[in-house]
């Protein structure tokens, strides 16, 4: 759903889940720079396998590997084991809290708070736009109260439906309605009012809601999802064919003037207020391969980037009026576009983009490149450390520590199974 409001009906946009990367590092350039001395045994990382979300240190010792749903901070990891949602601490692997669930089910969402989660039968530990569930004619989602204050609660919808996202007060479950449902090949976003189980349309950005008939349905990639700072919004990257219309295309009077075609946008989903929005973004961003293109959102929530790395090409979008305010190109040969991930450092100031085997480090203001730096793999994912002075970068099976001055590694640890590598914190 990209609704737009009546006064910018020629831009728009819509959401999704992270991406691949590696790691380890050429000492060409940092061979008279003495590297600083790796981090004590205190972190703890995050990251998609088979099974779900794997929480590990650095020494590699495996936690846990069967959560599949996260608080915002990643403070609570939830999980389900036989008839129970358990919740756990990721940093001591205890305990918090369990309840009792009508059946087996597993974890989908949790509100940014992780007060509550939202729960379908399906096993399958993962689910995105670009892999879309099986074909089912009715769906039921189990919200429940992860302390076991409030009894769960189910809502059989008609339809094949998959929980996106909470609003921020807990009053909605945001929701991908995928059509047909029993073939999958778009699909739409709706709310759930949780009170009522009735199934809502959004509302365009000045808070009216969209006509019927206006609801846009979704055809392209979803590539990769990212919360604002405050919790108040989902930002999502898609890649979409030439047969998908925004809502204000679908709106009478309201088609864009220019009648471009657009290959990529960013889909706003506010969760305080329950509007969304289509921010367009241009050629080349689109045009080629799903993981050549990644997204990542500046600390204080101003910024939004992102990168299409097959033509090594950058955005900054501006959060507040939603538009794309600077296009820039990497000048250098040097590998991408496979696997491309992106951060911001702690204070903002300073942008981490790994594509292909190369980690490169640039102003997040002018989007200059001050460090690029070779590894020997693939990246498949990347964190970064409070204090900015290291990148962790995902490999497969292992995880890397990279010294953001030198592009250094400074050691190595096993990460068994590592599909994407999600986050880290400190224990």
């Amino acid at each position: 759903m990209c609704p737009r409001e009546p006064d910018r009906l020629n831009r728009c946009s819509k959401p999704m889940r992270p991406g691949a990367l590696v790691l380890t590092v050429s000492l060409v350039t940092a061979a008279c720079t003495e590297p600083s001395a790796p981090s004590p045994a205190s972190d703890v990382v995050f990251f998609d396998s088979d099974h779900g979300i794997t929480v590990a240190d650095n020494h590699g010792e495996v936690k846990s590997t069967d959560a599949t749903a996260a608080s915002a901070d990643w403070s609570r990891l939830h999980a389900v084991r036989g008839d129970k949602l358990i919740t756990f601490d990721p940093k001591t692997n205890l305990e918090l809290a369990r309840t009792g669930l009508p059946r087996r089910l597993t974890a989908r969402v949790a509100s940014p708070a992780g007060t509550l989660v939202a729960l379908t039968a399906d096993s399958s530990a993962h689910h995105d736009p670009i892999h879309p569930p099986a074909g089912r004619e009715r769906t039921t989602i189990v919200v429940a109260d992860p302390s076991g204050g409030r009894p769960a609660r189910e809502f059989d919808l008609p339809g094949n439906f998959e929980p996106e996202a909470f609003s921020a007060d807990d009053a909605y479950l945001f929701v991908l309605e995928y059509l047909p449902a029993n073939a999958p090949e778009r699909y739409r976003v709706w709310r759930v009012e949780l009170a009522t189980g009735q199934v809502q349309p959004l509302l365009l950005r000045d808070k009216q809601l969209i006509p019927p008939g206006a609801e846009e349905e979704m055809r392209g990639e979803g590539r990769q999802a990212v919360l604002s700072p405050d919790r108040t919004r989902l930002y999502t990257l898609y890649l979409h064919h030439g047969d998908h219309q925004h809502t204000r295309d679908l709106l009478p009077g309201r088609r864009g003037a220019d009648g471009q075609a657009v290959h990529a946008f960013v889909h706003v989903l506010s969760l305080s207020e329950g509007w969304a929005y289509c921010l367009d973004l241009p050629d080349p961003f689109g045009l080629h391969p799903a993981g050549a293109h990644a997204l990542t959102i500046a600390p204080d929530g101003k910024r939004l980037y992102i990168s299409e790395m097959t033509t090594k090409q950058i955005a900054i979008a501006d959060t507040e009026s939603l538009t794309v305010t600077k296009v820039a190109k990497i000048p250098d040969d040097l590998p991408s576009g496979d696997g491309t991930a992106m951060l911001t450092s702690p204070d903002g100031s300073t942008l981490y983009l790994a594509s292909s085997n190369v980690l490169r480090r640039l102003d997040s203001a002018t989007l200059r490149v001050d460090g690029a730096w070779p590894m020997p793999a693939a990246v498949r994912g990347l964190a970064v450390s409070p204090d900015g002075r290291q990148v962790l970068l995902g490999q497969t099976n292992s995880i890397a520590r990279v010294d953001t001055s030198t592009g250094q590694v400074l050691d190595t640890f096993a990460a068994p199974g590592l599909l994407t590598l999600r986050n880290s914190t400190k224990r």
